[in-house]
């Protein structure tokens, strides 16, 4: 192993919202990584009260809330999962795309994270390779918040 890990000696807790996301969907893997790369040091650029959960902040793959085979709290979203596309029957990717990735985020307001998604946004959309980027809707059960990414534009 390598590398250091570093754990405060104290820390606090406070509410937050958890699960923003984008979902950036490319013709291909190296334009789709660069894309969220580009996202993600927008980001982190102006990251007041926002956190990218996973190592780097990108998630190669997509997970949803529940599972249809066992009794997971999470399981792959076969809806965003390219290589599943000819398998399952609802599927959500059009046959051009190729790669989806995703980008977490948590923050401590709601202010704070339509600002990251808009950041986001912005920088995939300057992005070559970018075929359309998204969000997924799991009916309510990640939290009582709800954020269109039209609407995160606007701030």
């Amino acid at each position: 192993m390598e590398g250091e890990f570093t754990v405060e000696s104290r820390f606090g807790v406070k509410r937050g919202i958890a699960g923003g996301m984008l979902l950036i969907l490319s013709e291909d893997q190296p334009s789709g990584l660069e894309a969220a790369e580009k996202a993600v040091e927008a980001i982190m650029s102006d990251n007041d009260g926002v956190i990218l959960p996973f190592p780097g902040g990108i998630c190669r793959s997509g997970s949803k809330v529940g599972s249809q085979k066992y009794k997971l709290p999470a399981s792959t979203n076969q809806q965003f999962c390219p290589t599943l596309r000819t398998s399952v029957p609802d599927s959500l990717l059009p046959e051009n795309v190729k790669s989806v990735y995703e980008i977490v985020i948590n923050s401590i307001t709601p202010s704070a994270m339509k600002k990251a998604l808009g950041l986001g946004i912005r920088a995939v959309a300057r992005a070559s390779g970018v075929l359309r980027v998204t969000a997924a809707n799991y009916g309510g059960r990640l939290g009582p918040y709800k954020l269109m990414l039209k609407d995160v534009l606007q701030t």
